[in-house]
């Protein structure tokens, strides 16, 4: 069975990329233009893992990660951050987010740390 990812970011380009990006690797991909919309898909469809966007409208990812860790189905998803600062990084590790990128993103860069935070040795061609 496919691991589930759930990508929420504002940014329709960036779902775009990325969710083809992965749907390719054979993840099971879902996603959201906001955090209050990826809030209700984690209660929804539990993910395995969320890519998260930082600065968004209505919601930011520092936001989503407080309601997130609130929800019993949600405190233990891993998250991955997306960022156009690269000078974040010990904000987000003290948030327990387990890897984060700077956009723009490497997808194959990502999808190697996504196999690492899920436990997939394989990586499927």
């Amino acid at each position: 069975m496919p691991k589930k990812i759930l990508l929420i970011d504002d940014d329709r380009l960036n779902i775009t990329l990325l969710k083809f990006s992965l749907k390719e690797k054979r993840f099971d991909v879902i996603s959201a233009g906001n955090g209050r919309e990826g809030l209700e898909m984690v209660k929804v469809e539990k993910p395995d893992l969320i890519v998260l966007d930082i600065m968004m409208p209505e919601m930011s990812g520092f936001e989503f990660m407080n309601e997130l860790k609130a929800l019993p189905s949600g405190r233990d998803i891993p998250v991955i951050m997306l960022t156009a600062n690269e000078n974040m990084q010990d904000v987000f590790f003290s948030e327990g987010v387990k890897g984060y990128f700077v956009k723009p993103i490497d997808p194959p860069k990502l999808e190697a740390k996504i196999r690492q935070v899920l436990g997939i040795k394989t990586a499927i061609p």
